[in-house]
């Protein structure tokens, strides 16, 4: 067998040797990495036994589960030796750890409006001034895709709830936005998905069945992380300025101030609303349809001046009055086209379109 260059064969990125490296550490600390972060990994494609299923492979296009890389930068899955479940170590900055941290105390987080992601564990990282935090498996907030409006709604209340219970404790998020809102996925995703390639369970060619969310039997709960940009204002929020800006929406005035000072908590509301607005005006294939009536709303939370938006608090306000106006006709009205629906029960057992021709493949 050819020696192997760990960092070719792991894609060169030096985030995934960041976790080769602490591999051993979070073994001791109760938590598993995936194969490929071993320190003495050999790719399953090398390994004498799958010779010829490395050939097909190649033929077919179906490579093998420790072939993932993850692109999520200082982010990773795990599993928790304690118990087997799955969670997320993250490599955090002091200050998003330590507003994490504040956010979880015992009690903000007794509080139902507190959305904040919940502090499973955390330690220090040797010779590093960041700190492993331990969270739970998470998925983005729009995945799966809404499929009715009042999925839509009550995703967006959740959130502007969770922000709005910040701004009561003069905290501004800083960079509320689509990578930053999470979903409990643990009935939506009952099989669970993989990390690297969420569509699947396994990696491989297994399908990630889902449920729809208004389906399940325990409301969804959605979650607010990445707490790096967050900044604390003890006196209130109606004087807080800042000159600092690191949120990834960028079309706000704000963050075209060019250096000048302004309250990040409107620019917060902005953040949000463009979010939402930005799922009803998606240019691609998977745009929402019937979403106009929430437009209003949208557009004074990203209105130019920052004094003609409304604050968190009224923008919750105002989505429930306008919630508890509607039907339950209009609520249940679709937000993608009926034909690119698929059961649930049509999903289950969806396979990978080689599974019948490779088990006609003599492997051994």
């Amino acid at each position: 067998m050819p020696p192997l260059d760990p960092l070719r064969e792991r894609g060169e990125f030096y985030c995934e040797m960041f976790w080769v490296q602490h591999y051993g550490y979070l073994s001791q600390r109760g938590y598993l990495l995936r194969p490929r972060y071993q320190p003495d990994w050999v790719p399953a494609r090398l390994k004498p036994e799958n010779k010829k299923l490395a050939k097909w492979s190649i033929i077919i296009g179906m490579g093998f589960e420790d072939e993932l890389a993850s692109y999520e930068g200082f982010v990773l899955d795990a599993t928790r030796l304690l118990d087997g479940r799955k969670v997320v170590i993250k490599r955090a900055k002091k200050s998003d750890y330590t507003m994490l941290r504040h956010l979880n105390n015992p009690e903000l987080s007794s509080d139902p409006k507190n959305h904040t992601i919940p502090l499973l564990d955390s330690f220090p990282i040797p010779n590093d001034d960041h700190v492993f935090v331990v969270l739970p498996f998470m998925q983005v907030f729009s995945r799966p895709q809404f499929h009715c409006r009042k999925e839509f709604a009550e995703a967006f209340r959740q959130i502007l709830e969770g922000l709005a219970f910040m701004h009561e404790q003069n905290i501004a998020h800083g960079d509320a936005c689509t990578t930053n809102f999470l979903m409990d996925c643990t009935e939506v995703y009952p099989q669970g998905y993989h990390w690297a390639k969420p569509n699947t369970i396994d990696g491989l060619q297994t399908m990630a069945p889902h449920i729809m969310r208004c389906q399940v039997a325990t409301p969804v709960r959605y979650y607010l992380t990445d707490f790096e940009g967050a900044l604390s204002y003890p006196q209130g929020k109606h004087h807080a300025l800042t000159k600092t800006a690191f949120c990834q929406i960028k079309t706000s005035p704000e963050w075209h101030s060019r250096g000048a000072p302004f309250n990040p908590f409107p620019l917060d509301v902005y953040n949000v609303g463009a979010t939402f607005l930005g799922l009803c005006e998606s240019d691609d294939s998977d745009n929402l349809l019937n979403l106009e009536d929430f437009k209003p709303l949208f557009l004074s939370m990203t209105a130019t001046n920052p004094s003609d938006r409304p604050t968190m608090a009224q923008s919750l306000d105002s989505l429930e009055s306008f919630i508890a106006s509607k039907d339950v006709e209009w609520l249940n009205g679709l937000l993608v086209k009926p034909e690119s629906l698929e059961l649930p029960d049509k999903r289950v057992e969806r396979v990978g379109p080689w599974d019948k021709f490779l088990k006609l493949i003599p492997f051994c």
